[in-house]
């Protein structure tokens, strides 16, 4: 028997939160998933508490918060309720769905973060349906989860997603190997197709200019023949974890000026539907809460789900 994958999404009664559950089940098998859906209640609209006009309206005001608040339980009551019969529908063991419904004790974001080091295999939310702000890339709440959950992957939901094409964004660092050797389990045995791809930026962009001519024409020998190999490594490790080696191929690009926005461009032109990537890359530079290639695929990929793993 396969083992049990658990899963933490994060809910708000949004059709982005619900875009996100739906996700779940046709990423991975849903017979081996595990699932908690979290909804954490807020406080009440700051207009119940900061207008400060006379007595008798801030006592009218006042005496509509436990209506708000118990009409705010009862919906999202009902929508973890249809977000259930989905992952159970979709074939998840019904008693292996747990629901969530807890008041804000801290803050949404940290709510989540406290539950999420119960033992997770990933942490997932929707990309903007945690947010007050529709109108930002990322919904704030989501943002902070992003930032904030280090040590377990998180994925990020945008729109309604039905595609099983899987983009792992490599390099030649451990991030990338440890991202390759987590997506392999989590999706073996479904139909998803990968493609290991490999940026490069162009010379031009080196900042080194005491390199001379035939130095970076041996450096660059070098990585053409370090890219087979690291491919065939990160095949290998997908195969031993289930993958059919005949729905995994490789693409590199050698000439890169942007290596975020070609990741981006590949998935779209590609028809993907996830994007995998480590959280870190081979950078050294520590002050940054994640990479920045990965940081500004983030941000972009509206269209896709992407997978940040530590």
């Amino acid at each position: 028997m396969s083992e049990k994958r658990h899963i933490l999404i994060a809910v708000d009664g949004s059709q982005y939160s619900l875009n996100a559950t739906s996700y779940v089940v046709k990423a991975c098998r849903p017979r081996n998933l595990r699932v908690t859906l979290m909804h954490v209640l807020p406080t009440a609209p700051e207009t119940f508490w900061d207008l400060e006009k006379a007595e008798s309206f801030e006592a009218e005001t006042r005496g509509q918060y436990p209506i708000w608040k118990e009409e705010r339980r009862k919906g999202a009551q009902t929508f973890l309720d249809k977000a259930k019969r989905s992952l159970v529908k979709a074939g998840v063991a019904e008693n292996e769905v747990r629901v969530m419904l807890q008041e804000r004790q801290v803050g949404i974001a940290r709510d989540i973060l406290a539950q999420s080091a119960h033992g997770y295999d990933a942490v997932v939310v929707g990309r903007r349906g945690l947010s007050e702000f529709q109108e930002s890339y990322l919904g704030s709440v989501a943002v902070k989860i992003v930032e904030k959950i280090k040590n377990v992957p998180v994925w990020v939901v945008g729109g309604d997603i039905r595609g099983k094409k899987i983009l792992l964004a490599v390099d030649g660092s451990e991030n990338s190997l440890r991202a390759v050797d987590y997506v392999g389990p989590i999706v073996a045995g479904t139909k998803a197709d990968f493609t290991l791809f490999h940026v490069v930026r162009k010379f031009s962009f080196l900042d080194d200019y005491s390199l001379q001519d035939h130095e970076i024409e041996g450096f660059w020998e070098e990585i053409k023949k370090d890219i087979p190999r690291m491919f065939r490594f990160y095949k290998a490790n997908l195969e031993r974890a289930g993958v059919d080696g005949r729905r995994i191929s490789t693409r590199a690009n050698l000439d890169s000026a942007s290596r975020a926005m070609d990741i981006l461009q590949e998935a779209n032109e590609g028809g993907y539907s996830t994007i995998v990537m480590g959280r870190r890359g081979l950078s050294k530079v520590r002050e940054f809460l994640m990479g920045r290639v990965t940081n500004k695929v983030l941000q972009r990929a509206e269209k896709f789900a992407v997978w940040i793993v530590p």
